[in-house]
């Protein structure tokens, strides 16, 4: 007897290969997409705590800025100086210093040209208010122990803390004052605290010259170093417009570590610190970060 033979025509494979591959091109098109969106998402993750990490050590350094307040008599002029800085509790160069290493703040000069800010913060450390090391000294930026300095005018020894933030190589430097100080430089090589700052920027609140607990505007670190228009600060020496500043503004641009919008975004932006809108060509997500913070030991925190 004739059996009938079952099978598929030419016409039905051609048909079942062309939906199968157009299953299987949707699958490969959503897993394509589904990817970019979780790198994508990953790295707003880790930009989120690279900024989170920049802006909370410079502001934490930056509220500690000037004398301790709670020193027994509170901090006066004299007692500013026992921190062997001349009067300088903060320093910035819109285009970074010459040489970090240098000993004194008031030593420091800012490079000629430079696309990123550097920032110098001196205060008073004490034993109770951050972490100590083994030896029971205070720890700079950098986790190294500053030795005691000497005896301060209202008794107790005291403790002279610096820190010198900078952008090198997309990543955001420290250098401290603990450990060895040798001859006229700072010899602790500096220390990267966050991966991936692509620029650094300050803005600083400056107080009335009459009341420094009402701000008049805020200044660039080149603004404050020129005329600005009004007589009583043009009057001051620069160490004093520096004495001038109760808070200030941070501002960071961080960049992801790996090129994450190639595909999912055609001719890609952000804004800068300035809010202008600047082109990104190598695929790598930006974001400009921002802060304010008050300044409570340096201007509004101490009674002259």
């Amino acid at each position: 007897m004739n059996k009938k033979q079952g099978g598929f025509t030419l016409i039905e494979l051609m048909i079942s290969m062309a939906l199968g591959i157009v299953v299987i091109g949707a699958i490969l098109v959503m897993y394509t997409n589904g990817s970019s969106a979780m790198r994508y998402a990953l790295a707003q993750g880790q930009m989120n705590e690279d900024a989170q990490m920049a802006l909370s050590v410079i502001t934490q350094e930056l509220r500690k800025a000037g004398n301790n307040p709670a020193r027994p008599t509170g901090a006066t002029t004299t007692a500013r100086n026992d921190l062997g800085q001349s009067g300088w509790g903060i320093f910035a160069c819109d285009t970074g210093f010459s040489d970090n290493t240098v000993a004194l703040v008031s030593g420091l000069t800012c490079a000629a040209a430079g696309a990123n800010a550097a920032l110098a913060v001196v205060s008073e450390g004490d034993l109770v208010s951050g972490k100590n090391t083994g030896a029971n000294l205070p720890m700079d930026c950098i986790g190294n122990g500053v030795a005691v300095q000497g005896a301060s005018v209202t008794g107790g020894n005291f403790f002279t803390m610096q820190s010198r933030f900078f952008i090198a190589n997309n990543a955001l430097n420290c250098i401290g004052s603990g450990g060895v100080v040798a001859g006229s430089a700072l010899t602790i090589p500096a220390q990267v605290l966050a991966e991936n700052i692509e620029s650094m920027s300050f803005l600083f609140g400056i107080g009335s010259v009459a009341n420094k607990r009402i701000v008049q505007g805020y200044l660039s670190p080149s603004a404050i170093a020129l005329a600005t228009g009004d007589a009583g600060f043009d009057a001051l020496t620069l160490v004093q417009r520096w004495d001038q500043v109760v808070s200030a503004r941070v501002c960071v641009v961080i960049r992801s570590e790996n090129p994450v919008l190639r595909d999912v975004e055609a001719n890609p932006t952000y804004r800068d610190c300035n809010e202008a809108e600047v082109a990104i060509a190598d695929g790598r997500l930006r974001r400009a970060y921002r802060t304010t913070v008050l300044l409570r030991n340096h201007g509004v925190g101490y009674a002259e």
